[in-house]
């Protein structure tokens, strides 16, 4: 199998290439494996039920036909049934853990008709698994890609159902799971699903799975299932990863895309995006919207003959002002006459894509059109380079807000066909975004307080916030004409303090979204974007808490920049402390925290989040997005009062600003 594999690289990529892919994918496998391995002997155990109550599910054994599992189901005393193909091996504490989950569902109001878990694929000769750590429920990810997996728990009425459908309407007579699922989910309301965020599956099938995903069966019954909504579709397999299948939603050609392009002082740059646009562009019911901020007199005459060679096509708006992105999206939104607005760098350029059937802004538009659609990104590479520039952005622990795969080579499938496959997530870029005009409207346009940064990520959480779903189109490729050097600026002070309040009065619209983000599951990494298995961060959380050490009261703290904050609480008496030791363009690591009044000091050492020998390594010690820091604290023979925060390092004394409350009933108030 190992040689094999070789082979088939060293022949489509070289000698080369395939040593660096096999030594990087390597070196992903083994340090997953290590991380997992870390969480079963950790943290595993402090996640199982000591409730073995599980009389609300039961299980379905393995079927070979519909006919089989329906005889089988509909004998069923249970309100709940558990299903798994062969090959899929089930926790032993599954139905436990998933019932518990259910009565807890049940005890906020909800009841939900569909449950998943995490699962682990298995490797019998390697003797160790890699875990699966899947989003929340995203259907457009599932029309893409299985990434549920053949082992689920449904109501048994809605389980019935899906089976007398699948018989009557499916792709043949042996049960296909991931048809199951399609037809279910296709029923239900995001509320309708759950997801439980352990590993309860264990997947030991060494045969190829792809062949029971993307092949034309499957696609046609996808097709189906959405033509019977009314829904016109094509379902293409995508060309480089044969488990992903795309659905290409056809737009009506009455649909007017206006695509808006803010730009000042590149005409250069702007026409190498509009003869792009011309070149490559086959859907036809468009017009161009240049909004110049105030380019200088002979830049605007360059800019008013690009403008004059699209034949009315095009118009463009002067507004000589303060540079505000979101201002000049703005403003070409009200000039616009579309009824789906694209939002376009003016550094993009459109190339050549893969699907010789399908076109670009087809493809964006006819998802954009979805009910639940809400923005609508592509992917973007570096100019002339397989370098991936966006494939989505991930709201995550140390950095908040960041390009998942940033920088990564886009040869081969990295990891959950995050660089394939469309999917559900938290946020696109606005280099290239598309929605409905009435969306956009009714999430307010772009908040114009986010004059630089941020803005894109603003109304794409409003977007999800008002319960649509942003999907990333990796079947749309194209040219972002950023800096590849351009992550670098970032230890620029100036730069970081401006993102920092950005990403501060993000928070500050969206409280529930604080470093949450239910599509990039809590088990992967939360200091990295590479969708790697978070052991790091795990191992800190839920580590013994540490007693303070008592101190004399303490005075003469300065007032500066490093910040801490609490964001969460522990169990019992434990205080967990996050926050950003970083001050004056310098990185502290392992901070030790002071919690002190007029009365009391305590003294408790931090624990840096990030690897300071791997950052200074990379040469990102000026960086405050590795300066994350944590400390669990035990406040059991802490006095209880108002403390200020402070923070040594470096051997000074900052004031943090932060005022925490130690109660003696639950140990913290805020």
């Amino acid at each position: 199998m190992f040689l094999t594999r070789a082979a088939r690289i060293i022949g489509k990529e070289g000698f080369k290439t395939f040593g660096y892919a096999l030594h990087q994918k390597m070196h992903q496998n083994m340090t997953d494996a290590k991380a997992y391995d870390n969480y079963q002997k950790r943290i595993a155990p402090k996640q199982r039920i000591t409730d073995n109550k599980a009389d609300c599910i039961a299980i379905c054994g393995y079927s070979e036909s519909y006919e089989s599992m329906l005889a089988e189901v509909s004998g069923m005393d249970a309100e709940y049934v558990a299903v798994c193909d062969e090959g899929c091996e089930l926790d032993k504490d599954y139905t436990a853990i998933v019932s518990h989950y259910i009565r807890i569902q049940k005890r906020a109001g909800r009841s939900p008709r569909y449950i998943y878990t995490d699962s682990e694929n298995y490797n019998q000769e390697a003797g160790c698994g890699l875990p699966d750590c899947k989003p929340d429920y995203s259907w457009d990810t599932l029309l893409s890609y299985n990434y549920i997996g053949d082992a689920f728990v449904a109501k048994k009425n809605a389980l019935i159902d899906a089976i007398n459908e699948c018989k009557n309407h499916g792709v043949g007579d042996k049960v296909n799971y991931y048809e199951l699922s399609l037809m279910i989910l296709s029923e239900c309301k995001t509320a309708d699903v759950g997801h439980v965020h352990q590993v309860l599956v264990k997947d030991v099938r060494t045969d190829n799975k792809s062949d029971r995903i993307a092949d034309g069966g499957i696609a046609a019954f996808k097709k189906m299932l959405l033509n019977r909504s009314g829904t016109n579709v094509n379902i293409v397999a995508d060309k480089h990863d044969t488990e992903v299948g795309h659905v290409h939603y056809i737009p009506d050609e009455h649909d007017l895309v206006s695509i808006i392009i803010p730009s000042k002082d590149n005409p250069d740059i702007l026409e190498c995006c509009l003869q792009s646009i011309s070149k490559f562009t086959k859907y036809i019911n468009y017009e161009i919207v240049v909004v110049d901020n105030g380019s200088n007199d002979s830049n605007r005459t360059e800019y008013e003959k690009l403008v004059d060679t699209f034949e009315g096509q095009a118009s463009y708006v002067y507004e000589k002002a303060d540079f505000n992105f979101s201002h000049m999206c703005n403003t070409g939104a009200a000039k616009a006459k579309g009824n789906l607005l694209l939002f376009l760098n003016d550094d993009i350029e459109i190339i050549g894509q893969d699907y010789e059937d399908t076109d670009w802004l087809s493809v964006l538009a006819g998802q954009a059109k979805q009910e639940s659609t809400g923005a609508v990104g592509a992917k973007l590479l570096y100019p002339d380079s397989s370098y991936i520039q966006h494939v989505g952005v991930i709201n995550y622990e140390s950095s908040c807000f960041a390009h998942l795969y940033a920088k990564a080579v886009d040869d081969r499938n990295i990891k959950a066909h995050r660089n394939y496959a469309d999917y559900d997530c938290l946020c696109v870029t606005g280099a290239c975004f598309m929605l409905e005009k009435t969306k956009f409207d009714k999430a307010g346009g772009f908040d114009e307080a986010f004059e630089v940064t941020h803005n894109d990520v603003d109304i794409c959480l409003t977007l999800y916030e008002q319960g649509y779903y942003n999907v990333l189109r990796n079947d749309v490729v194209l040219f972002h004409h950023e800096s590849f050097s351009r992550g670098d600026d970032e230890v620029d002070e100036e730069k970081n303090r401006r993102n920092m309040h950005a990403r501060d009065l993000t928070y500050e619209k969206h409280p529930k979204l604080e470093k949450y983000d239910p599509f990039y599951s809590p088990l992967l990494t939360q200091t990295e974007n590479n969708y790697r298995f978070g052991d790091e961060i795990y191992s800190v959380i839920y580590r013994k808490p540490q007693k303070a050490d008592r101190l004399k009261p303490a005075a003469g703290y300065m007032e500066v920049s490093p910040t801490v904050k609490v964001t969460e609480t522990g169990y019992h008496d434990d205080m967990q402390l996050r926050g950003f030791a970083y001050n004056g363009n310098k990185v502290y690591y392992n901070p030790v925290i002071f919690l002190w009044n007029e009365q009391n000091c305590y003294r408790i050492k931090a624990q840096s989040v990030c690897d300071r020998v791997f950052h200074l390594r990379k040469g990102v010690d000026k960086n405050i997005n590795y300066a994350p820091f944590f400390c669990g604290i035990d406040t059991t023979d802490m006095e209880s009062g108002t403390y200020r925060c402070a923070i040594r390092a470096n051997g000074r004394y900052y004031d943090a600003q932060t005022c925490i409350v130690i109660n003696d009933d639950d140990g913290i108030a805020q």
